[in-house]
């Protein structure tokens, strides 16, 4: 298997999902190489324990991503 290039584009439900999961604390179960592309994309941070976290743009681009799929 070869690992996805940093600079690869996530389809919307992979970054959405890849957010969701980062934002609940759940990085375990975010892929590698999809946690590579949110970091290449500023998205989220290591934070001072190593932990990821989502950034002000990662933040702004998962509640984009949840406004979009609220029912209406």
């Amino acid at each position: 298997m070869t690992n996805r290039s940093s600079t690869a584009v996530l389809s919307p439900a992979e970054l959405s999902a890849a957010l969701r999961r980062v934002a609940d604390g759940r990085t375990k179960d975010v892929k590698a190489d999809h946690l590579e592309v949110l970091f290449a994309m500023g998205l989220a941070v290591l934070d001072q324990n190593g932990r990821a976290s989502l950034t002000i743009d990662g933040q702004q681009r998962l509640r984009a991503a949840l406004a979009a799929q609220a029912p209406r």
